[in-house]
């Protein structure tokens, strides 16, 4: 949209026509996503300690590692690829308006007055940030941000706890929900990281073929199971949201 003006016309003047720009639909590809697993037949039937059947055991085991595949991809992929295998853009590749720190040096620290600046200029272009998703050093940092001494903490002595941690921040451009992630990749090296500062609603996972586990045909004497999907992320508009990159975290 145009920015807010003073909209003051003379009176009696004609119509004067606004120049429509076209909109530009951006694209993603879906990705596969895909475990396999065979157990025999001599395994799957005979007594085993803690479990009843291996190829239920695996089945759970798989289908959590598959989901912490998909959120890895969701996070970190740069680019959509078309070649085989498709691979989907997650947050890194999407983010590309509200976004600091190009090169990380020993001076691309993460700041309360950082982090605000980058919550601001997703405001500025319409967004309401909601979350931030951060690894652990980022976190950490986060925790101790208390620029005008808002911090409070009421502890009964006899609980004998100590408590460090911010998971709401709230702002002047509104609350937003801290997640510690463990899945986000370092950015140019080991030293560099991101932290993501996005508006939830503008985001979905688009799911072309739902998570599905299947018995495979008999070769031999055991049983193959495959678990597979077929997703991508959607953004509904990345300026929305932020990313602050290449954090030194040395």
């Amino acid at each position: 949209m145009a920015p807010a003006s003073n909209n003051a016309v003379t009176e009696g003047n004609d119509a004067v026509w606004a120049t429509i720009t076209a909109q530009s639909r951006y694209g993603n590809y879906t990705q596969i996503s895909a475990k396999w697993f065979k157990i025999s037949d001599t395994l799957e039937t005979h007594d085993k300690y803690g479990r009843k059947s291996e190829i239920a055991y695996q089945t759970g085991l798989k289908l959590k590692e598959l989901a912490k595949d998909m959120e890895y991809a969701l996070i970190n992929n740069a680019v959509a690829t078309s070649t085989d295998p498709r691979s989907t853009k997650g947050l890194k590749g999407w983010i590309s308006t509200c976004i600091n720190f190009t090169t990380g040096t020993s001076s691309t620290t993460l700041t309360e007055a950082r982090f605000n600046d980058e919550l601001q200029r997703a405001w500025s272009r319409g967004g309401n940030p909601d979350m931030v998703i951060t690894p652990a050093k980022s976190k950490r940092t986060i925790s101790t941000f208390d620029a005008l001494d808002r911090l409070t903490v009421n502890v009964p002595a006899d609980t004998k706890k100590v408590i460090n941690a911010v998971d709401y921040y709230q702002s002047d451009f509104g609350l937003v929900k801290v997640y510690l992630n463990r899945h986000i990749a370092t950015d140019d090296d080991t030293n560099y990281e991101s932290i993501f500062i996005l508006e939830k609603n503008k985001w979905a996972l688009g799911t072309l073929k739902p998570v599905t586990t299947e018995k495979l045909a008999k070769t031999g004497l055991a049983q193959g199971i495959q678990i597979s999907t077929e997703y991508g992320l959607i953004s509904r508009a990345e300026t929305a949201s932020g990313r602050i990159k290449n954090i030194y975290n040395g």
